[in-house]
């Protein structure tokens, strides 16, 4: 009997720790543990970094694939050109690669830089004027609207992406997102650090 109950708590331990994959739209891997599907909705639990779990719900329209622990991916995308799904099945794992790379290895710390730099200069000759302090950070950030997004080499999962376009068309859009970001951040903080220095020790 305690051989039996000790199997059974194996198989139990086992069985709660078998993990199902999402892949979502947006190029994110989500493991997790599918507890029904609805038809139009996947209703799974997700433990959190401090492994509590909670219940979510999903919609299939912003799933690529499914993979049940011990099961064959099951891909749930389909080109369709009227819907403004242009890539097949392939060329869409290329753009999700693309977008989870992005959103994974992407920084724009150089931008958050050379935006801090500037515009605490512009603010700090400028004086306490409103457009030195709010004009340097507002054109910065929209000019990092024009550079095409240069893609290095060590942010890429598999150097199979280097020169593939699709994969450059899904990097793009997080890593513009981000990069706006850390613009406005870091141009809006060297702005407020310039005025403060002026403050201090230029203004009498």
């Amino acid at each position: 009997m305690p051989q039996l109950f000790f199997s059974l708590c194996v198989l139990l331990c086992l069985g709660a720790s078998a993990q199902d994959t999402l892949l979502l739209m947006n190029g994110r891997s989500l493991p997790c543990h599918i507890v029904s599907d609805t038809g139009t909705v996947f209703v799974f639990d997700l433990a959190n970094a401090k492994g509590k779990v909670k219940q979510r719900e999903l919609h299939k329209n912003d799933v690529f694939s499914v993979k049940k622990q011990g099961q064959k991916e099951v891909v749930l995308y389909a080109q369709d050109e009227v819907l403004g799904d242009i890539y097949s099945t392939d060329e869409m794992r290329f753009y999700l690669a693309g977008e989870n790379d992005a959103r994974q290895n992407f920084t724009a710390w150089p931008t958050f830089a050379v935006g801090f730099a500037l515009c605490a200069g512009a603010s700090l000759y400028g004086g306490d004027g409103y457009i030195t302090a709010v004009g340097p950070p507002i054109l910065f950030t929209m000019m990092q609207l024009v550079p095409k997004i240069k893609i290095r080499e060590k942010t890429m999962s598999h150097p199979e992406y280097k020169y593939n376009d699709i994969y450059a068309d899904g990097y793009e859009p997080p890593a513009r997102s981000r990069k706006l970001f850390r613009a406005m951040e870091g141009s809006f903080a060297g702005s407020a650090s310039g005025i403060a220095l002026w403050l201090l020790f230029i203004k009498k």
